[in-house]
């Protein structure tokens, strides 16, 4: 069973994940993937695809209710196409 948050820029800025999306990748670990689709206002948009998120990704800070994850971060943890 696979839960996938999707998320999608038009460029290459960083992701923002919710509260409760954040909570349910803690709950879930190996079971939720973060999928995040870079220039996606351009002609070859980017699908990156890191399961587990919560525990490979570090949230570069928190926004109010808003957990801000770099795109670099993103790309470094990402599984292989």
């Amino acid at each position: 069973l696979r839960r996938i948050e999707v998320k999608g820029r038009a460029g290459r800025d960083g992701i923002h994940m919710e509260t409760n999306e954040w909570t349910q990748a803690c709950h879930l670990g190996k079971d939720y993937w973060l999928y995040a689709v870079f220039d996606c206002a351009t002609a070859t948009p980017k699908l990156l695809r890191v399961q587990n998120p919560f525990h490979k990704l570090v949230v570069s800070r928190q926004e109010s209710a808003v957990f801000a994850i770099a795109a670099s971060a993103v790309v470094e943890a990402a599984e292989g196409d």
